[in-house]
């Protein structure tokens, strides 16, 4: 009994004990909730109460050159639905779906999902919002957000983009300046009690979005929308799948204006195929065609290989590695100097162009102008350049390389490169933005003009543009005529292998003498009419460049100087013969004649070979190539091609063939019916072509 009693007060103290270590371990904990740590865990009491919704920041602005906005950012209200407070989601459902454009069975869904608010329809119009409001149903709310407008409907929507509904930039300016056009987004914090209804007194927390940054363009709205009237208008009269024009300022890089046709209007972007959002200018590839001819041209002056005053023969066609290549002019353009080469855009005087320039120097200039990489241009999705590798070029790719075919470009590359011969020589890096500002109108980025590389020297960019403003006052491109102004500029044509379709484009300066403006108009795939690029892409060239001289108040010039006559004029000279000379010698003895020189191999040697060859007789201003020891094996580099003499005179031959370097032999003078070597033979300079009259 004794030890009964023992064991159960022992009993007793063991409970007693636990039952004190446990109110001992409570208040410990008490204190440190209450008094040590109650600041925790107040904050973790008062975050489970809060719900928060995300509030956008107010996307920066995008303006062009002079200010005008050409892409804003409104308010727009979305409907939101606390679940828990509403009381009938069918019948709430059923009332919204009358008033929004989403079924009564997905927003059903909305409304009854485990979820403290949801969005039922994001940044409804002004007119849907009053509606929905009228009906005032229990658990249904509205918060604002921003909304992207472009009050200029199409106009530029291939530099701009688009924005997403969470005002995210997808496409264009919109999605490249994100991070600066974007901001920083803010919340709403709201207390509710067990039953998620919003507590009287409770907490409410707003905690404000930064707004994104303003961007200035270097797109001047009134040119763009100049470039695309004229666009639109000219494609209503021309069978083509769509084109493209992209005006640029050529001292800074600039781009004034870009545009493309079919277009679609950003403020509705997802109503047009994901085709049309496409940027043809810079994420589509073609065959420039003639237009390219302008870097074999001021190529092949730097490089010294031809002058303007040096013949060539077009016969209509020339054979390359047994290939015929075609002129564009039936039966062909005859003696011709380089720059009526250029003048004419003669395929077969620039496949011998192409010829004396040789490969690795043609790919030279092609890299060093731009063609080898993408321009950087601050748009997303720009393609690059399909060409071959310099060491896979033959004759024939390097023959119809020569004249703009066997490569394709995009067109910003090429108006950036022709730019290049508009800026006295210099490559720049083409520029959309002018600057970025933030709400105050202070400075977060300034774009400078951005040099990439020397490409020709002045001069030999001074002496192209010359070239090309014959090509407008006189050649192909005269329908890219605009009165008071000297322009100088190339058209082109290429046609699509296999099938009756063409891209036709003019690349056009001016002025010709200090270009302000660069302007290339291309037309993609024409099916039927007329299809060449002076037919077509000239002349819009022409309404373009009218528009936009007046509206930048660029004064026209003084009318052209004619060439020089009388005393002044080029004369023809008689090469002497040079051999055996030191180069340095007879270098002088050539410039003192009043003719350009090329040496090919070493300048401290003798000359072993000269072209023309001795006694030929040539226009001042033509260029004479020494050969030393070590050049020699590019002599057939310079061969010229024999013409038809059939039907001839002795006398007209004779200074037929004069023009060109070579020598003519007969016995009798008459009309000429046979000749040695036979039409179109490719021969060095100098040698002597026999004739039989009748």
């Amino acid at each position: 009994m004794e030890y009964s009693k023992l064991h159960i007060r022992k009993r007793m103290v063991i409970l007693f004990l636990v039952v004190v270590f446990l109110m001992f371990g409570l208040f410990v904990r008490l204190i440190w909730v209450q008094v040590v740590n109650s600041q925790e865990f107040e904050k973790k009491a008062l975050e489970q109460r809060l719900r928060e919704l995300k509030v956008e920041p107010k996307r920066g602005n995008i303006y062009d050159v002079n200010g005008v906005e050409i892409a804003i950012s409104g308010t727009a209200e979305t409907v939101v639905a606390v679940p828990a407070e509403i009381k009938n989601p069918q019948e709430t459902a059923y009332q919204l779906s009358l008033v929004l454009n989403s079924s009564e069975e997905e927003i059903y869904k909305r409304l009854t999902k485990v979820a403290a608010s949801v969005y039922v329809e994001r940044k409804v119009s002004d007119e849907q919002a009053a509606r929905i409001k009228k009906l005032d149903l229990p658990g249904i709310s509205f918060v604002e957000e921003s909304k992207r407008y472009y009050p200029k409907g199409e106009l530029a929507a291939h530099v701009l983009g688009f924005a997403g509904m969470d005002s995210q930039g997808l496409d264009g300016i919109e999605n490249k300046l994100e991070h600066y056009l974007h901001g920083v987004p803010g919340r709403v914090a709201v207390e509710k009690d067990g039953m998620n209804k919003q507590m009287p007194d409770g907490t409410k927390r707003y905690y404000p979005p930064q707004d994104g940054y303003n961007v200035y363009l270097t797109i001047d709205t009134v040119i763009q929308y100049i470039v695309e009237r004229e666009l639109e208008s000219a494609l209503t009269k021309i069978d083509a799948r769509g084109g493209t024009v992209i005006v640029m300022n050529p001292e800074t890089g600039e781009i004034l204006a870009l545009a493309n046709r079919p277009a679609y209007d950003p403020n509705n972007f997802q109503r047009y195929s994901q085709k049309l959002w496409r940027n043809i200018a810079i994420s589509d590839t073609y065959e420039p065609g003639s237009t390219f001819k302008v870097i074999t041209t001021v190529a092949a002056l730097e490089e010294g290989v031809v002058t303007p005053n040096d013949h060539f023969f077009c016969k209509g066609s020339i054979v390359v590695a047994g290939e015929t290549i075609h002129c564009w002019k039936d039966g062909g353009h005859g003696s011709q100097t380089f720059a009526e080469v250029v003048k004419n855009s003669c395929n077969p005087g620039f496949v011998q162009v192409g010829q004396r320039l040789g490969a690795e120097a043609l790919y030279k200039y092609i890299d060093s102008f731009g063609f080898d990489n993408r321009t950087g241009i601050t748009l997303p999705g720009e393609a690059s350049a399909i060409k071959y590798n310099v060491e896979d070029v033959g004759p024939v790719e390097l023959a119809t390389t020569a004249f703009g075919h066997s490569i394709s470009v995009t067109p910003i590359q090429l108006i950036t490169a022709i730019s290049a011969v508009a800026n006295d020589g210099l490559l720049l890096r083409p520029q959309l933005i002018k600057k970025v500002v933030d709400n105050e109108d202070n400075i977060v980025q300034d774009f400078k003009v951005e040099p990439i590389r020397q490409v020709i020297s002045k001069e030999t960019a001074s002496l192209g543009r010359q070239l090309l403003g014959n090509v407008v006052a006189e050649g192909t491109g005269q329908s890219a005529q605009v009165e008071g102004y000297e322009i100088g500029g190339k058209t082109g044509t290429a046609q699509a292998y296999g099938a009756q379709i063409y891209d036709s484009s003019f690349v056009g300066m001016v002025p010709v003498d200090d270009p302000k403006l660069v302007i290339l108009v291309v037309i993609h795939d024409i099916t039927s009419g007329v299809y060449f690029g002076s037919q077509t892409a000239a002349p819009i060239f022409q309404k373009i460049a009218q528009s936009a001289l007046h509206h930048l108040k660029i004064p026209p010039q003084h009318e052209v100087v004619d060439q020089p006559t009388g005393p002044y004029a080029p004369k023809n000279v008689e090469i002497p013969d040079l051999r055996n000379q030191p180069i340095e010698d007879a270098r002088k003895i050539l410039e003192q004649k009043g003719f350009h020189v090329r040496v090919e191999g070493s300048d401290s040697e003798l000359v072993v070979d000269q072209v023309p060859k001795p006694g030929s007789v040539m226009l001042q201003r033509s260029t004479v190539i020494l050969f030393a020891q070590d050049g020699l094996s590019e002599m057939s580099r310079y061969q010229v091609s024999v013409p038809d003499l059939k039907g001839m005179s002795v006398k007209e031959a004779a200074e037929l063939l004069a023009e060109l370097g070579l020598k003519i032999k007969y016995s009798a003078t008459g009309t000429i019916t046979e000749q040695i070597p036979v039409p179109y033979t490719r021969v060095d300079s100098g040698v002597e072509v026999k004739v039989f009259v009748q």
